[in-house]
């Protein structure tokens, strides 16, 4: 499947990353004021540079780094950056990597990136429906989705719509 919108590689990370940041203000990780200027950037689509979003997801950057290196690409790459959430990221989830061990398997499954298709959109929030399952998301991240769209889904967020 393809992605339909064409962002930067700062931006397509952010997208992916920033439902991890809820998770990272409730362990004391950043700040409130960290997370809601990282909430700010990413609805408005600002690039952040790359060495804050460094500081703020190391462990994801170094998960990342381990799969540009399989795919030898660089890490700022947006194929990159997609090719781990969509195709990687839950394989480290289910192998308890780092933080992951600690937490309870349904929020293990919560952490995880989905395909999902929009049965329904009110307001801002979606129905998605996945595997078997069915849940509401926030589509602040996209917008323009509607019905019968197939998104990435990333903890409470669509994050973006592929085709």
């Amino acid at each position: 499947m393809k992605q339909i919108k064409n962002d930067s590689p700062e931006n397509c990370f952010l997208k992916y990353a920033f439902p991890c940041a809820n998770t990272l203000l409730c362990n004391n990780q950043i700040t409130k004021k960290e997370f809601k200027e990282l909430q700010k950037d990413v609805l408005e689509g600002k690039i952040v540079h790359r060495e804050r979003l460094l500081k703020l997801f190391p462990a994801a950057f170094r998960r990342i780094s381990e799969v540009a290196d399989k795919i030898n690409k660089c890490v700022w790459d947006s194929e990159v950056i997609r090719h781990y959430f969509i195709d990687e990221h839950n394989e480290y989830i289910d192998r308890g990597e780092g933080n992951y061990k600690n937490f309870p398997k349904t929020f293990r499954n919560f952490c995880k990136v989905y395909k999902a298709e929009i049965v329904k959109k009110e307001g801002r929030f979606l129905s998605v429906k996945y595997n078997s399952m069915k849940r509401e998301v926030l589509a602040d991240l996209v917008p323009e989705a509607e019905k019968g769209d197939v998104v990435t889904i990333h903890q409470g967020y669509a994050v973006e719509k592929i085709e």
